[in-house]
């Protein structure tokens, strides 16, 4: 359909011509910032939201066989229930040492985990077994269903590195382990 203009600038309905224009480029640029800001927020990421209210950890250096390691350490409550659930790796040469004041039979679970990882059960001053591999269970998992991995005694330390690490240096039960004189327990 056609728009018929008289000389004034208006149309039969009485609008200007050149406004009517400028409100339908308006409206179309405020759509188009409208989808962007909606598009821009639906993109980022969505994190549980203790993710952003979760304190940094201590760190510590810690010596498996030959080899440094910079550990998170993880002995409140809160940080061992979180352990490294919704986080997408750990960098090279880090893991997360998990503490107990007392040794116990350790038992873990992959909830909330995105990566796989060697669990490793340490007693004293040496490696005295290892869960090699343990990988997230399927989506939509029920808890009851999901994988255990259990301490072959009781430990007062585990470490979380990333899987295949302690195959990659060789390592297993019987690998010394240097801890900080700082974590000791009363084990």
């Amino acid at each position: 359909m056609e728009r018929t203009t008289y000389g004034n600038g208006r149309d039969r309905a009485g609008f200007n011509a050149v406004g009517g224009k400028r409100l339908a480029l308006a409206t179309s640029l405020c759509l188009l910032l409208s989808l962007l800001v909606i598009g821009s927020v639906a993109a980022q990421v969505v994190r549980p939201p203790w993710r952003a209210q979760a304190a940094e950890l201590p760190r510590a250096e810690i010596t498996v066989g030959n080899e440094p390691l910079t550990v998170e350490i993880a002995a409140e409550p809160a940080a061992k229930s979180r352990g490294l659930g919704y986080r997408a790796g750990l960098e090279p040469g880090t893991g997360m040492l998990f503490v107990d004041e007392e040794a116990e039979i350790q038992s873990f679970w992959m909830r909330g985990m995105r990566f796989c990882l060697d669990i490793v059960w340490i007693d004293g001053d040496q490696i005295v077994g290892a869960a090699e591999s343990a990988c997230p269970d399927p989506p939509g998992t029920a808890d009851a269903d999901r994988a255990r991995f259990v301490s072959p005694q009781s430990v007062p330390y585990v470490l979380e590195v990333p899987a295949g690490w302690l195959a990659d240096h060789g390592f297993g039960v019987g690998t010394p382990v240097t801890l900080p004189a700082g974590l000791a327990t009363d084990a």
